[in-house]
């Protein structure tokens, strides 16, 4: 073997020419040596600190099971002195792991020439779990490992969460949960989940569905599946949650159900997004809603047939010879009759609305409408102001005075001329005490009008027995144009 340049110069005169047929110099053997030595040396020294350096434990073992090499992680995992463990049995060390399977794959890769990676609860270290690469190394065995004793306790929690949470959805009465995966086109989205209470739901095992979803779409009423799937498309496409109620035939029974579903998406911490679902049976909240409008409306009935009873009575009670002049006892058995009529306008308006609140648009439409006549009269009430909802007292007082100011207007002002017209505005304010409604009547083309000598019952009624009501203000001004009534109430 030749020695490079660079040799030659480390060592100038220490070269000997060989002699014709003998082997190489014994000082070139020595240079040899030498070289090797310090190639292997750095080459030991810079894999001591890789394997010190990575975060894995790491150790070796000799053909006879001795320790060769243990890395700083590995002794601080072991809780022993390096130099305590080099050189002697790893078995003798730690006798315990006689007959465990982690013996065995030591063994087996030691036999067989073949690394193999596994899981196995720790020799010598009681209560954790440790992820172990072994694989063949200077005719020995090399094992790095971790500790993943707090990860596996992690992933046991979550499992047993899971299964609680499962175990709940499972048993659920009357309520289904799913969850959808997201993909870049809708119909390809897939079950990831769906609980055992499907079956109760709907009467399709949970893993029919799974397999293929179309079963429950098919169970859907017709009428439903068209607008059902563009809503639920749309929010797909927005990502935003979908509600949906709908009927749907059992499939064991045969019995129509409805059904409500709410779809929410969910973003994942990797970006990822899934669906979750939650499909209810309200058969029974549905039963009890139309129940509830049979009642409202069968109250409707009632409080109508005691507004007739009250009518009636107010016949009676007007029959009686204390006019002096028929006229007088019919006109004013019809204003009575007519206010009867106002309030029962005001009633349907608010059972329309469950006499939660009313819209003031319809409550005056509803209040103007015996005074509007044919189409063409009807332009001559106009009304003007924003969407709005008032309390029930409000609705009644007020649907009250708009019939007095209506029948007023009809017999003296705007409203008893062809060419007429009153204009209705309401618009809100803000105060210190809060939000108010401020309510204008304003005729205008009518008759000239002057201030009456004595108040009338329509007169009390809107300045005295509204404004009491409803803690208000309310103004009538005669002014020679037309009638002018502003209504200032505060709103709830």
């Amino acid at each position: 073997m030749m020695m490079s340049r660079s040799a030659l110069a480390i060592a100038p005169d220490l070269v000997v020419p060989a002699k014709s047929g003998s082997g190489p110099a014994p000082i070139e053997e020595a240079l040899q040596q030498a070289l090797t030595q310090s190639v292997e040396a750095k080459v030991e020294t810079r894999l001591s600190t890789l394997l010190e350096g990575i975060g894995d434990a790491f150790y070796s073992l000799s053909q006879d099971w001795c320790f060769t090499y243990i890395n700083k992680a590995a002794e601080t995992y072991f809780g022993l002195p390096r130099e305590e463990m080099l050189g002697r049995n790893i078995w003798e060390i730690f006798p315990g792991s006689e007959g465990t399977g982690l013996r065995r794959q030591y063994e087996e890769v030691f036999a067989s020439g073949r690394s193999a990676s596994f899981e196995a609860e720790a020799v010598g270290v009681a209560g954790r779990f440790l992820e172990l690469h072994v694989f063949p190394y200077n005719e020995g065995l090399g094992i790095s490992f971790r500790d993943w004793t707090e990860r596996r306790r992690a992933e046991e929690e979550l499992r047993e969460s899971e299964a609680r949470l499962s175990s709940l959805a499972d048993n659920v009465p009357g309520c289904m949960v799913y969850q959808l995966s997201d993909t870049c086109e809708y119909q390809d989205r897939k079950l990831i989940y769906l609980s055992k209470t499907c079956e109760q739901l709907t009467g399709v095992p949970a893993e029919d569905v799974q397999a293929s979803p179309a079963l429950l779409y098919n169970l859907v009423l017709p009428q439903y599946r068209e607008r059902m799937l563009a809503e639920e498309y749309a929010c797909y496409r927005e990502r935003k949650a979908f509600t949906f109620e709908f009927e749907i035939v059992h499939a064991k029974t045969g019995e129509v159900r409805w059904h409500r579903v709410t779809i929410t998406p969910r973003q994942m911490p990797n970006g990822y997004y899934v669906w979750d679902g939650l499909q209810l049976d309200i058969t029974d909240h549905k039963r009890a809603e139309e129940h509830l409008r049979l009642l409202i409306n069968e109250l409707n009935h009632r409080v109508k047939n005691t507004l007739a009873t009250v009518q009636s009575l107010a016949a009676q009670s007007f029959h009686r010879p204390s006019f002096r002049h028929k006229e007088e006892l019919t006109a004013a058995r019809s204003a009575f009759e007519a206010r009867l009529f106002a309030l029962a306008r005001g009633h349907d308006v608010l059972t329309r609305e469950n006499w939660e609140s009313a819209n003031l648009t319809d409550l005056i439409a509803q209040a103007c409408a015996p005074y509007r006549g044919d189409p063409e009269e009807a332009k001559r009430i106009e009304t003007d102001g924003p969407e709005l909802r008032i309390a029930p007292p409000m609705a009644l007082s007020l649907s009250m005075a708009l019939h007095e100011l209506s029948t007023n207007a009809l017999k003296y002002g705007a409203l008893s001329v062809p060419a007429g017209q009153v204009l209705i505005s309401w618009k809100t304010m803000t105060c210190s005490t809060g939000q108010r409604l401020i309510l204008r009547w304003e005729e205008r083309g009518g008759p000239p009008v002057a201030a009456p000598t004595r108040k009338g019952f329509g007169s009390r009624l809107i300045q005295d027995g509204l404004a009491r009501e409803l803690s208000g203000v309310v103004q009538i001004v005669y002014e020679p144009s037309g009638v002018v009534c502003t209504i200032d109430v505060p709103l709830p």
